[in-house]
């Protein structure tokens, strides 16, 4: 067993070192609009509030190693402008590789009807990555690789856009975009790309149904993701599939009138799956009001 641990170890660590487009992937969350809010400098909610999330993630339990991520962020819109400002800072780990992402994104609104509008975001700041050389170790016995640790400061940039149309929203994002896949190196993070359709539809006594597909590209690494999720008020419950990757159980409570936790479990179905015991990710989401009286968003992902 520890045998097998230390050779998969070994392919995913061969991957970092040697194809570096393989290494810089950044980790995919599992909860209903996650990815978007993550990683689209469009997708500020215009709801009247101060929105505020915190998150972890936790993936492969039981695996050495394993990435893990932390995420906070917090975004609001102008009361007399249509704009909106969004502040983001990400924490990563997988392995010995640790990468901190800083940004702040601004986001315009254009309606062009009732029913028709538009958000276009960019996002400006840093990212920091280090590789921990000196605590990499070689399969046969305990000698250390004869390295120094390594860390870099990067400016980053991205850009995304959402259209709304009814209880549509298309969306798409690019990350990283100053490098290209062909200048990518272990220290500098290539060009991600993620495109999205959602679907908000009312059934009987309020209960809202989600539904949503959504591709995730860097370089040769594609991923698609299939949801479903209905909302009863107060709670919520969803499933997804993520090709190549997961089956994702998704639930969620509003804890106040203002706060609300989420959870996801994803059951791996790819061949590291054997090797570990699924991943968790949770949330907490908080919304303070800014001023009084009612407000409709014609986004749904709030």
């Amino acid at each position: 067993m520890m045998s097998k641990l230390r050779n998969i170890s070994l392919l995913l660590l061969g991957l970092a070192l040697s194809v570096p487009v393989f290494a810089q992937t950044d980790l995919l969350f599992s909860q209903h609009g996650m990815n978007q809010r993550v990683f689209n400098p469009a997708a500020i909610i215009d709801n009247g509030m101060l929105n505020m999330e915190l998150m972890g993630r936790q993936q492969w339990i039981g695996f050495p190693d394993a990435p893990s991520v932390q995420y906070v962020g917090a975004d609001l819109f102008m009361e007399q402008q249509p704009m909106g400002l969004k502040f983001g800072f990400l924490n990563q780990i997988a392995g010995k590789e640790i990468t901190r992402q800083l940004g702040v994104s601004y986001a315009y609104q254009v309606r062009f009807s009732q029913v028709l509008s538009a958000q276009f975001g960019l996002s400006a700041g840093f990212y920091q990555r280090q590789v921990r050389f000196s605590e990499l170790i070689f399969e046969e016995g305990n000698e250390p690789l004869i390295k120094p640790d390594e860390s870099v400061l990067k400016p980053d940039f991205s850009f995304g856009f959402e259209l709304y149309w009814k209880d549509f929203t298309l969306g798409m994002a690019a990350n990283h975009v100053t490098t290209p896949h062909r200048k990518a190196t272990i220290f500098k993070i290539p060009i991600h790309n993620h495109f999205y359709l959602m679907h908000r539809f009312i059934l009987e006594n309020e209960i809202q149904l989600f539904s949503g597909i959504s591709w995730h590209q860097q370089g040769s690494i594609n991923r698609f993701q299939l949801d479903v999720q209905f909302n009863f008020g107060q709670w919520e419950a969803g499933l997804a599939y993520r090709n190549q990757d997961a089956l994702i159980l998704k639930a969620g409570i509003a804890l106040s009138a203002s706060i609300r936790m989420n959870y996801a479990y994803d059951f791996g179905i790819s061949k590291i799956a054997n090797y570990n015991s699924g991943t968790h990710e949770i949330s907490l989401q908080f919304n303070f009001a800014r001023r009084s009286g009612t407000y409709l968003s014609p986004r749904f992902l709030d």
